[in-house]
């Protein structure tokens, strides 16, 4: 039987239900706003491509590891050599399964394994240790990723508005965004096109939309455009952040471009012919050198 004196105010607050989890979007926003603050805070020389591929590498890893245990802890506790041996470790795992995406990815990621890089990711681990802070896998490292474009508002974020503007670049806000893409009713096996991608806002709406439905985004051929190489980069993290497949078709340049469609197809199948190949020769190659 519960003690009659005691405090009201404790029964109360054993009784209240736990604190609910912001929004995605508003959880993507204070990170947004974490790492802007971080980045602007150190010599960043404008560079973009630092913060982002921070969060992209950070998106990499659950909130909790197989016992259960919190991640966020022991990367905060991470010094830049711990980063930078962890971030090129990721990247190069990821062009090895997907090497049709090298070239999308290389204005994201390509300083990362640039030489002489070691100021570079003094200035990242400042960047990632503001993101973890501000509970990034928390939201990346959860379902909850899905439901909100964490790399487009940061890149929002850190970009000036000037630059938007002198850019031409008008992006699609998210809520307008999912209200087209719930009256689209996009069956499986079909083709999504956004000549105006910019991070890929639409296409992440149109899979919330589909798994709305129970229907699987990954069966659906992404094809999209932008003439800012790093947003097409960040698309391309998001297409694997938003787990929407491998079938994506992206292109940088201009949408009048004749045909950049299939042109952004013949690229991606070189690259995977390509890395065919080299797989298929590395076993020889390695035997001629120990010759």
């Amino acid at each position: 039987m519960a003690n009659s004196n005691s405090d009201p105010t404790d029964r109360d607050r054993r009784a209240s239900p736990p604190p609910r989890e912001p929004l995605p979007a508003i959880q993507a926003d204070r990170i947004a706003r974490a790492v802007a603050t971080a980045w602007h805070g150190v010599d960043s020389d404008g560079r973009l491509d630092i913060p982002l591929s921070m969060l992209a590498t950070l998106a990499a890893v659950p909130r909790t590891d197989a016992k259960g245990n919190e991640n966020a802890p022991v990367i905060a506790g991470w010094g830049p050599a711990d980063l930078a041996l962890f971030t090129r470790i990721v990247w190069t795992d990821i062009l090895t399964a997907r090497p049709e995406t090298v070239h999308l990815l290389y204005p994201l990621i390509g300083w990362i394994f640039a030489e002489d890089n070691t100021e570079s990711f003094a200035a990242a681990h400042t960047v990632a240790r503001a993101a973890i802070r501000s509970g990034q896998l928390d939201l990346t490292g959860t379902d909850r990723r899905f439901r909100v474009d964490l790399l487009g508002i940061t890149l929002a974020a850190l970009r000036p508005r000037a630059g938007w503007k002198a850019r031409g670049q008008f992006y699609t806000p998210a809520d307008i965004a999912s209200v087209l893409a719930q009256a689209l009713h996009v069956e499986e096996h079909r083709s999504v096109t956004d000549p105006t991608m910019g991070t890929g806002a639409m296409f992440r709406a149109v899979a919330e939309a589909m798994r709305d439905k129970g229907r699987d985004p990954r069966t659906i051929r992404w094809i999209g455009c932008d003439n800012d190489a790093l947003a097409v980069a960040c698309a391309t993290v998001n297409s694997m952040m938003w787990a929407i497949g491998n079938d994506i078709v992206f292109y940088v340049g201009d949408t009048f471009t004749k045909d950049w469609e299939s042109i952004a197809l013949k690229q991606r199948e070189q690259l995977r012919k390509l890395a065919a190949d080299i797989s298929r020769y590395r076993p020889l190659l390695a035997f001629i050198k120990n010759i």
